[in-house]
């Protein structure tokens, strides 16, 4: 792997971001609007005066560690379109850009954006709703990185099938994790669900990361049983992702897709 090479996509990403509207609504807008959401609703529990605090911090934290998760793998995904509608792809890999590092330099901006939307997000709950993530910080970290594995393992899947597929899947940048949300007990516990979705719930890291992110809101300790769980789970479909991604690329390639998505 070239570094050079990656910091060239990093460079295109950026410079795309720099000319494209669309790309602020998506890192600032959007997480503004989600939060304002939850923020007046958990405003609205409060009033009752039923909740106890740590409860009305869960559903922020909630809301901030879902919109870290939903936009790296919706930004990943975005940026190989954005290759797509631009008819830039045979340009690139054309080149001696390898598969490997256009990946990497997509991850690492869609970290940059992400990051920038998280900081949002955590800008507008301490000044609005009086809820500071800083200091849950040390211990939501390590879940955090568990939904950015789990989030690159899905950008790279749906990144995947847009080179099999080409635009015919686009959609699937915007709704494939939505499709995991109700089942990654976001905002409820798992004891919520019917005892048949558990089984399939427990075998999503972004679970295991949830239910631990709220027992370190609520009781200030760190699950290492979610951290491990959440950690191997997302080894294991990372692996896959990129066994998968591979198996489309080569596809891709041999079917000539690359030259008729341009």
């Amino acid at each position: 792997m070239k570094f050079h090479r990656v910091a060239a996509v990093i460079s295109r990403q950026i410079y795309e971001l720099r000319r494209n509207p669309g790309q602020i609504t998506n890192m600032i807008y959007w997480p503004i609007v989600n939060i304002a959401v939850w923020g007046f609703f958990t405003l609205y529990l409060a009033q009752g005066d039923h909740l106890v605090p740590s409860l009305l911090n869960c559903l922020l934290g909630a809301a901030i560690l879902w919109g870290f998760f939903n936009a790296f793998q919706r930004d990943m995904a975005l940026g190989f379109l954005e290759e797509l509608w631009s008819r830039n792809l045979v340009n690139l890999f054309a080149s001696p850009l390898s598969i490997s590092e256009y990946v990497t330099g997509l991850v690492v901006v869609s970290l940059i954006k992400t990051f920038v939307s998280v900081g949002v997000m955590a800008t507008i709950t301490w000044a609005f709703y009086r809820y500071n993530i800083a200091p849950d910080l040390i211990l939501l970290v390590p879940f955090m990185l568990v939904l950015g594995l789990a989030a690159g393992a899905l950008g790279i899947v749906v990144t995947g099938l847009i080179f099999r597929f080409t635009t015919k899947v686009q959609g699937f940048a915007w709704s494939f994790a939505g499709l995991l949300m109700p089942l990654s007990c976001v905002f409820y516990p798992i004891s919520a669900l019917p005892a048949g979705l558990r089984k399939v719930a427990w075998l999503l890291p972004t679970t295991h990361a949830f239910e631990g992110m709220r027992q370190a809101v609520a009781s200030g300790t760190l699950s290492r049983q979610h951290l491990v769980w959440g950690l191997g789970l997302d080894s294991i479909y990372l692996l896959l992702a990129t066994l998968l991604f591979r198996h489309m690329f080569a596809v891709a390639k041999r079917r000539g897709l690359l030259v008729k998505a341009t």
